[in-house]
């Protein structure tokens, strides 16, 4: 998809301009969590991810995104909330750098929530999500020799709404 710049910019003025905490504590889901899916998704349309390179404040929101589609898929059993938490990774692992402590997290969010689905489980899309597969190939085979991470890294709690991952970024 060839996409022009003043897209480009708008998507990531739009990213960043959400304020993670305060759409951390949204219920969830709620309309924030769409119209960021909308964006993630129409970056991950572009021909170069690179392209759309982000603040801090863009990467918290992602971050923020993966934590509320896994606790969607803790309430609600899913394969597509944690399909777009997925693209959500994979749109950070697209940055040139980030916290590989945070990737670590949302790994962990979203291996739990995926292995809380039934079986058969649906595969994520690969080709659409190369650099989230490599990592989650490599994130699996650490679970598999030490079962532990995924448990230091986030509590599962309880809302008013329902269950919720509480993450320790």
């Amino acid at each position: 998809m060839n996409i022009s710049n003043s897209e480009i910019v708008d998507t990531i003025k739009a990213i960043e301009s959400i304020a993670p905490d305060g759409y951390g504590r949204m219920s969830i889901p709620c309309e924030t969590d769409e119209e960021l899916y909308q964006k993630i998704e129409f970056a991950l349309q572009s021909e170069s991810r690179a392209d759309f390179l982000l603040n801090q404040n863009g990467v918290d929101s992602l971050l923020k995104f993966t934590e509320r589609m896994a606790s969607q898929c803790l309430r609600e059993p899913d394969f597509e909330d944690c399909s777009h938490a997925a693209e959500a990774v994979e749109l950070i692992l697209s940055q040139p750098c980030y916290d590989e402590k945070m990737m670590s997290v949302a790994l962990a969010l979203i291996h739990d929530a995926y292995n809380r689905l039934s079986k058969p489980r649906p595969a994520f899309d690969w080709k659409h999500l190369p650099k989230f597969h490599e990592a989650w190939n490599d994130f699996c085979t650490r679970f598999e020799l030490d079962q532990s991470i995924a448990e230091s890294h986030f509590r599962i709690g309880t809302e008013h709404d329902g269950l919720r991952y509480i993450c320790y970024w």
